[in-house]
């Protein structure tokens, strides 16, 4: 006996599939913009370079597991974590750290399997 397919799953799953892949898309643009406000906050940033390093994080913190990409998710958490922090923590080294970790995790999933 065939199992019947209800043509509204198909056109849900065919659209998370078409936000997964818009989503991959957009990974080496959310890595280049980690980069530039690591090397704005590694060159003395402002208070604004901080915020735009945490938003990078932070965005992808929530988003990345919902596509399936949890070590970017966990890695955008740590960096958020530091970030986020009361006070937050922005000593070079712990936050090079994450955020090379971040990039490591960013440069897998953009990597064509």
């Amino acid at each position: 006996m065939a199992t019947e397919v209800d043509p509204r799953e198909v056109e849900f799953q065919a659209q998370v599939e078409a936000l997964r892949l818009h989503f991959l898309q957009g990974l080496p643009e959310r890595r280049g913009a980690l980069a530039a406000a690591w090397r704005d906050c590694a060159d003395g940033g402002d208070e604004s370079a901080w915020q735009r390093l945490r938003d990078v994080a932070h965005k992808l913190s929530g988003s990345a597991p919902c596509y399936g990409l949890n070590p970017v998710g966990e890695s955008a958490r740590a960096l958020d974590g530091l970030l986020s922090a009361r006070p937050p923590r922005r000593e070079r080294a712990a936050v090079a750290a994450a955020v090379a970790e971040l990039a490591a995790a960013l440069e897998a999933a953009i990597a064509p399997p």
